[in-house]
């Protein structure tokens, strides 16, 4: 049989009542719990209650989701009562009611930490953490439930709990019917509840069987160290792949304006070479005039000489044919040619009659 060991919290200095009751919510002892107790060395489960007073208690229609969800969404439904920040809360919610509404406490984070370690200083180490006036029974109609714990009045009804001053309390619920519970009733409801309080505040991060947070803080810690680390290589394997993926999309841009402009370049074995053979080319087709007219000069300069025939070709470039009196002419022509920026070579020579003539290829100088 499981025995429920109810602790009360009274405050630092004074000792702290206690209630055994059974499963089927028969009181077993009662007794007290001096400042440096031993811990119990039997099976009992202890239970702290505590001052109501520090403790808000909402029900409220939170996402069933789940609970860190649900615990979230409680602040942001109920931050025009509560003054502290999001870290200095600790929020707990309990099981829907037959409404679809959940009960919500909130508290202040150094509060249940400080109720833990008083609990644990008088050799308590409680499984649950619950308001004093949620152990009070919830009445089934309209009248309130109330009683005393030291020197506040704890309410409970339906949707309704807290715990006042006799005086406010009293304010409060004027005017509404109520049942004041005495020391002997008041007993039997706490241990009819005792082994099922209605919430517990011994949640998130407070839980002591939340194993990712208590057991193995350093798995976190190595992965975040592993993160930290990689971080900086995962930048740049992101970069090379982005330049990569830049680089492949200029190339298909290329490739598809080249095969559109100049087929037989875009499907050529070496596209480079074969484009640059093409600029070549149009590089030579840009200097025919300049090259026609500087041949024509430089004709004009030597006495005797005389322009035949003049071609152009793809890969021959510009050729000319050019007749002279004497040999020395032709040495004084490319002589000339020389001095305007211009390659005269001589291909070839013959002599027909009085004249020579010889085949010549004009490039400019380098």
């Amino acid at each position: 049989m499981t025995i429920t060991r109810l602790v009360f919290f009274a405050g630092a200095e004074a000792p702290w009542p206690f209630l055994r009751a059974s499963e089927d919510g028969e009181v077993l002892q009662r007794g007290v719990i001096p400042v440096g107790a031993a811990p119990q060395d039997n099976e009992d489960i202890d239970r702290l209650v505590a001052p109501g007073s520090d403790a808000l208690a909402r029900w409220l229609d939170l996402p069933d989701r789940n609970d860190v969800q649900a615990r979230s969404a409680v602040t942001f439904l109920l931050q025009d009562e509560i003054i502290e920040s999001g870290a200095d809360l600790h929020v707990a919610i309990g099981a829907a009611d037959a409404g679809g509404l959940r009960l919500a406490v909130v508290t202040r984070m150094d509060v249940v930490r400080d109720w833990l370690e008083q609990a644990r200083s008088r050799g308590v180490e409680p499984v649950s953490i619950t308001p004093d006036y949620l152990l009070l029974p919830e009445p089934e109609g309209p009248e309130l439930i109330t009683a005393r714990f030291g020197d506040l009045m704890t309410v409970r009804g339906q949707r309704l709990a807290f715990a006042l001053e006799p005086d406010l309390a009293e304010a409060v619920i004027a005017g509404r019917p109520c049942r004041r519970l005495m020391l002997a009733d008041l007993e039997k409801d706490l241990a009819l509840n005792a082994a099922r309080p209605a919430i517990n505040l011994l949640q998130g991060v407070l839980d002591p069987n939340r194993p990712v947070e208590r057991r193995t803080p350093w798995r976190r810690a190595i992965a975040m160290a592993a993160l930290l680390l990689v971080s900086p290589l995962l930048l740049l394997l992101g970069e090379i792949g982005r330049d990569y993926a830049a680089i492949w999309s200029a190339e298909r841009r290329i490739t598809t304006t080249l095969s559109a402009a100049y087929p037989d370049i875009a499907t050529s074995r070496d596209p480079v070479a074969a484009t640059r053979a093409r600029l070549d080319h149009l590089r030579s087709a840009d200097r025919f005039p300049e090259l026609t007219a500087g041949l024509f000069a430089v004709v004009e300069k030597v006495s005797g000489a005389q322009l035949d025939t003049l071609s152009y070709s793809e890969t021959g470039g510009l050729q000319a044919r050019v007749s002279c009196t004497n040999y020395s002419d032709m040495d004084q022509l490319k002589a000339t040619g020389r001095a305007m920026g211009l390659d005269i070579r001589q291909r070839s020579t013959v002599t027909e009659g009085a004249r020579i003539t010889s085949e010549l290829s004009i490039g400019r100088l380098p």
